[in-house]
């Protein structure tokens, strides 16, 4: 029996609580994001990639920007499909339809937010012994944006009304396994922590050069800087000199942290540059925004030299590296 996934990316959830959620902080929903290298759209097309599972679409928003980049990171897999929709619903249900009249019978559909490391076939078996038009997946926090729907139902009923009208039991599979739902800013500091402690199956990208402690390709470390494990700092980015990263810190691809800075459990966000003799601690950074893990609070940072995006501080620091460098020089002569 052929089975389908549908996976949704450039939805951005809301919270429940009515909390800030990602485009309060980076203007991107929180699933475009890298956290410890990959978005997590790469990792859950990849799940479904390396689960028993036919075809794979992936449709997005055309209201993205990131499309672009996601695609590329799909097409590694050969049952892979990525599609641009304006209209997610009715693009879902128009995917299940075709999937039907293809003579894939099942589908799973999630929404790109949802990350979660339940055993899939067991899933699909559950919804399949249950004989319903749709079995919705939970965890102990509540329901999860995570289906697997009969295509064939799908042109008999609304689909809408397929997958909210889920009140029996018997139609809620429970995941025992780790999930996150990735629609605030503490979710995706959560899931930097708990990849970095090896909570769940997922691992960061680039070179573990020291127990726990993760470098990924083109990264520069000062060898005054002082990494602590467990860490991960991401591609092209900048750790300068007498910086302290330490409690689960990540520091995502194209970031600089200059001199004397301390980052504390700590989520810096790609492409974002935090100044000189800083101490970030309990946050998530993005560029000049700024989201306070106890106060619970987004700050712009007006301040360029405090936070901002990558590029001026790169320059500023390489200009002060160049400048120390010539006195050095002239100091020896």
């Amino acid at each position: 029996m052929e089975l389908g996934a549908i996976i949704v990316v450039g939805e951005q959830p809301q919270a429940s609580d009515g909390s800030p959620c990602g485009p309060a902080l980076c203007g991107e929903p929180l699933a475009y994001l890298d956290v410890l290298g990959r978005s997590t759209a790469e990792r859950i097309v990849e799940r479904f990639a390396r689960a028993e599972t036919d075809v794979i679409s992936v449709l997005q928003r055309t209201e993205g920007n990131k499309s672009e980049q996601l695609e590329p990171a799909f097409s590694a897999f050969d049952n892979v499909e990525f599609q641009l929709v304006e209209d997610p619903s009715s693009a879902i249900r128009r995917k299940l339809e075709e999937y039907g009249r293809s003579g894939i019978q099942h589908s799973f559909l999630l929404f790109g937010n949802v990350y979660a490391e339940t055993d899939l076939l067991d899933l699909f078996y559950f919804h399949r012994e249950a004989r319903r038009g749709a079995t919705r997946a939970m965890n102990r926090d509540g329901l999860l944006d995570f289906w697997v729907v009969d295509c064939r139902k799908v042109q008999d009923t609304n689909l809408q009304l397929l997958l909210t009208e889920l009140k029996e039991r018997r139609n809620l599979y429970f995941i025992r396994e780790y999930a996150n739902r990735l629609t605030h800013p503490r979710d995706v500091r959560r899931f930097a922590s708990d990849l970095l402690q090896g909570r769940c199956v997922g691992r960061p990208s680039g070179r573990e050069v020291r127990r726990g402690i993760w470098i990924d390709d083109g990264a520069e470390v000062d060898r005054r800087a002082r990494i602590v494990a467990p860490a991960y700092i991401g591609r092209n980015s900048k750790i300068m000199e007498d910086a302290l990263i330490t409690r689960t810190s990540n520091i995502e691809k194209d970031c600089l942290v200059d001199y004397g800075t301390v980052i504390e459990d700590s989520s810096i966000l790609e492409d974002t540059g935090i100044g000189i003799c800083l101490d970030v601690c309990h946050a998530v950074a993005s560029g000049n925004r700024f989201f306070s893990l106890d106060r619970e609070v987004v700050i712009e940072i007006a301040d360029p030299s405090v936070m901002r995006s990558n590029g001026l501080l790169v320059k500023a620091a390489k200009e002060r590296k160049r400048v120390k460098n010539f006195w050095n020089f002239g100091r020896r002569r």
